[in-house]
């Protein structure tokens, strides 16, 4: 087997099945479980304790945060956020990819808006979003929304770009009309590309709306790194980003379990 070969789904297939779950949990942990004992031992010796505090602390904090109840109000707060500005990205994100990929008039007038865009940081527009909007969740969501844009209009053009032709003939030889082509044959063909275009914007939700909100905003959990963060309290400020990659992980996980389960058929 050659180094390119060598894959941990290569790997797990040789071990007996009541195994393979194990130890597909233990290759995907052991780097977490490295950095959080290099961390712990070089907090406190390499780097002072109180500048980069233990992970054995952080997680006791962020465990706290949770069961005490007082890093749900800013959670829910973000989450709501990032559930309007993403849901909206989806919605404005797949009309357009499909608009583009199908009427040319369509994709010439957006092209070069989206290129210029692209590479800004969204973090960037936040003073432009705090003139417009304020200090606050519509600003947050905004950001959210330019920032889950594009992946998402991205793969719903390449998708539709990429509709077998056979299709659409099909359609049309059945008497189907021309306007209804995009929402009866090329969106159901392009759901794939747009469950993956979701995929993507999903983690880049989360880094969007806490890069808004150390900026933006007077609640959230960014809010919350910031406000700790301020003050010295750096156990807490890393126990709230524990708290928001954690959530993070479980959406992104949670997402991509749901997608095996329900749509099955992709």
């Amino acid at each position: 087997m050659s180094y390119a070969d060598f894959r941990l789904e290569t790997v797990v297939e040789t071990i007996p099945n009541p195994l393979r779950r194990i130890v597909r949990f233990a290759f995907e942990w052991i780097p977490i479980a490295i950095v959080a004992g290099l961390w712990e031992l070089a907090s406190g010796t390499a780097v002072s304790s109180e500048i980069l505090p233990p992970p054995s602390a952080v997680f006791a904090v962020s465990w706290e945060l949770l069961v005490s109840g007082r890093i749900l109000p800013h959670l829910q707060v973000s989450l709501y956020r990032i559930g309007v500005g993403l849901g909206l990205s989806i919605v404005v994100g797949v009309a357009l990819g499909v608009g583009m990929a199908r009427v040319k008039p369509i994709e010439n007038f957006f092209e070069v808006f989206l290129a210029l865009i692209y590479p800004v940081p969204k973090a960037a527009l936040v003073p432009l979003a705090i003139l417009w909007l304020g200090v606050g969740t519509e600003t947050a969501i905004l950001i959210v929304f330019l920032a889950c844009l594009l992946p998402i209009v991205l793969n719903s053009y390449n998708a539709a770009q990429n509709v077998d032709r056979n299709l659409l003939w099909s359609a049309r030889m059945m008497g189907m009309p021309a306007w209804k082509l995009p929402i009866k044959v090329v969106v159901p063909a392009t759901i794939p590309s747009i469950l993956t275009g979701i995929r993507q914007a999903i983690p880049i939700a989360f880094i969007a709306l806490v890069s808004a909100e150390l900026i933006a905003s007077n609640r959230g959990v960014g809010f919350e790194i910031l406000r700790h963060g301020q003050i010295g309290n750096y156990t807490s400020m890393f126990a709230v980003l524990v708290v928001i990659s954690g959530t993070a992980f479980v959406a992104v996980r949670g997402y991509e379990w749901l997608e095996r389960r329900v749509v099955t058929w992709t």
